[in-house]
């Protein structure tokens, strides 16, 4: 008899303990489900971003051009954009630390390439072995061409931005112009040409690499963002942009 209310105490204690653990799990899931998405689930609410920045229909790697810098600036090539950088971080090292000239340095890094060069020509012939693998040194027609003609549609593009701000039609365009320059301005006065260019190279390897993987986070932040822009732009332009006098048009009307 004893051995059976014993039992049925354990029972009884077991059941308990139970309930209480069960009760415990459901409190624990009713308080997760009433996290933020953003606690919970991080990533879930940016899988499916209706829009894009810029409209764009593209991926990173498209937009990059789709070869092999494309491959670098997203590290699919891991060794090639370490060096890139490595060797990046010595030049401006170099140049910026211990008082070498860029022409100084180009000639010695040249020097020590011409020597070795010719040392491994003359001793692959004596050696019958190959020598240095230095292909056709030369610019085709056709690379020139394309090159020139792609920088002048680059040119055109700039020479089109600044004729519609000196005619005075597009304020907008012209904010972000002004805003533009004053940004180049203000970095140039704190940095040199040198240390803005190793900078950009940073930026190249850093910010392609970070958006292509947080791609949908950061497009949905940034264009909510914008929209808030857009927003108070709006109500600031239909206040004061509205009525500042616009330059007349050169179109003549038509009778």
């Amino acid at each position: 008899m004893e051995h059976h209310l014993c039992v049925h105490s354990t029972m009884s204690e077991n059941t308990d303990v139970s309930a209480v653990a069960a009760d415990a799990l459901h409190g624990a899931v009713d308080n997760a489900s009433d996290l933020p998405a953003s606690t919970s689930a991080p990533s879930d609410r940016y899988v499916s971003a209706p829009r894009r920045l810029f409209n764009r229909d593209k991926s990173v790697h498209q937009l990059l051009g789709g070869g092999q810098v494309a491959d670098v600036l997203l590290w699919r090539q891991k060794y090639l954009s370490i060096s890139i950088l490595v060797g990046s971080t010595v030049i401006w090292f170099l140049l910026e630390k211990s008082q070498y000239t860029l022409v100084a340095l180009l000639s010695n890094i040249l020097f020590f390439t011409v020597i070795i060069l010719f040392v491994w020509a003359n001793l692959a012939a004596l050696l019958n072995r190959s020598g240095p693998p230095v292909h056709d040194l030369s610019l085709s027609e056709d690379v020139v061409l394309s090159t020139a003609s792609a920088l002048r549609v680059e040119l055109n593009k700039v020479l089109e931005v600044v004729q519609d701000v000196a005619r005075g039609k597009d304020f907008k365009l012209f904010l972000k112009v002004v805003a533009l320059l004053w940004i180049i301005s203000t970095v140039a006065s704190r940095v040199n040409f040198l240390t803005a260019l190793w900078i950009g190279v940073i930026l190249a390897h850093t910010i392609p690499f970070i958006y292509d993987k947080y791609e949908d986070i950061i497009d949905h932040h940034v264009l909510r963002a914008g929209d808030e822009v857009q927003k108070h732009y709006n109500k600031f332009g239909a206040a004061v942009l509205s009525k500042i006098p616009r330059a007349p048009s050169n179109e003549k009307k038509e009778l």
